[in-house]
């Protein structure tokens, strides 16, 4: 059995059973007006669906038949979910995903006209504030040196090699930092408030740690992104800290379609995703670190990671040292888009947003690095000289 039916299977059993009314019998129609409604959503507000079709090849008009017939062949509502999760995980799009539950309060309903169907429980966005720490200590094998000193464990955990200062960045997510969210919070600080005061403090921290480095004599910084599966846009603010001047790359591509375009699904051609055509984006460099600098990424870092890795890269202001990068890209911009399935407390999320480099590649197929290492196969008596020659560009 494969590892996804084997997820869907477990899922579908803890959403369709334990405490729930005694199960109704198999509704093939509402499964498949489902699927119409997830169709719909996908063509009007998926914003990687014309690349996946340009780039991949992913044809649609095969999908809607294979899935329409799975569905015609189904006789129970574990093996419906499963196809629905097949369905999603074709597309292989780390930020289009089916989820428990219902959706978030957060994200815009898809398709459009669903507002007038029956109403879809929305979940209080409130339930979701949960802080928690991620491991500050990195894998990379830099920290087994000998000559590696550490002068701060965490949250960011920070050292020296020689005059090269690293830093990791475990996470651009807020919320994956509960010691500095106590060390802020009050009783008036909620949600979007509770979330700016704990980036505020994580910036002083690192622009602290920054400084310490600099007074111990380093001349060359490494930000450490391995594991960094994303975040918030907090990853542009710590990108403006390592920079000075202006930096530009291709603005995020936000969906915006002018057109109904669910005849994708029967292979005809339709108006673009995008709101708009492609434009340039700034961010103006508030040169905290202005020296040389280094980004380590491995096959872990994502999404919001990915953002700071283009910033930098396509401005020619880091090396981008390590693996090419997960290959998540965008995600969800004001919460991004959510299709309520009405058979099962499941929903689909969606990514409303597309980032491209400036060489024209979607983020989504990962980010290659300017230097390949192999961090699986690097001895930790190697990481020094490495580190060395990244600076020597």
């Amino acid at each position: 059995m494969t590892p996804i039916r084997t997820l869907a299977i477990a899922l579908a059993g803890a959403l369709l059973t334990g405490a729930a009314p005694p199960p109704q019998p198999f509704d093939r129609a509402a499964w498949k007006a489902d699927f119409e409604r997830v169709k719909a959503g996908l063509a009007e507000g998926y914003a990687n669906l014309d690349w996946q079709l340009e780039k991949r090849g992913l044809n649609l008009v095969r999908a809607d038949q294979q899935i329409t017939a799975m569905l015609d062949k189904a006789n129970s509502d574990v093996e419906a979910v499963v196809i629905f999760y097949r369905l999603i995980d074709a597309f292989h799009d780390p930020h289009l995903q089916l989820l428990p539950g219902p959706p978030p309060g957060s994200a815009t309903l898809l398709p459009r006209q669903s507002s007038v169907e029956a109403p879809i429980k929305v979940a209080d966005s409130c339930s979701d504030e949960h802080y928690s720490d991620r491991k500050p200590a990195t894998s990379l094998p830099y920290a087994k040196t000998p000559e590696w000193r550490e002068i701060s464990p965490g949250p960011f955990q920070a050292g020296l090699i020689g005059d090269i200062g690293i830093i990791r960045i475990p996470s651009f997510d807020e919320q994956h930092y509960l010691s500095v969210c106590k060390s802020i919070a009050s009783p008036t600080l909620k949600g979007r408030e509770l979330q700016l005061a704990t980036r505020a403090e994580l910036n002083r921290r690192l622009t602290a740690l920054i400084g310490e480095l600099r007074a111990r004599g380093v001349k060359k910084l490494a930000v450490d992104l391995s594991g960094n599966g994303g975040g918030s846009e907090w990853s542009s603010e710590v990108a403006a800290m390592l920079a000075s001047g202006t930096l530009k790359r291709t603005a995020p591509r936000l969906v915006g379609p002018s057109c109904d375009r669910s005849s994708l699904w029967q292979g005809k051609s339709t108006c673009a995703v995008y709101a708009k055509d492609v434009e340039t984006e700034e961010l103006k460099g508030t040169g905290i670190w202005t020296g040389p600098l280094a980004v380590l990424v491995d096959r872990r870092s994502a999404s919001a990671s990915e953002e700071f890795v283009t910033w930098l890269k396509d401005n020619g202001r880091a090396t981008i040292a390590g693996e090419r990068t997960f290959g998540a890209g965008c995600g969800y911009v004001d919460g991004g888009y959510a299709i309520g399935l009405h058979t099962a407390n499941l929903h689909v999320m969606v990514p409303n947003c597309s980032r491209y480099t400036a060489a024209g590649l979607n983020e989504i197929e990962g980010i290659p690095p300017n230097v390949s290492i192999d961090w699986m196969t690097l001895a930790p008596e190697q990481a020094p000289a490495a580190l060395r020659q990244l600076y020597l560009r």
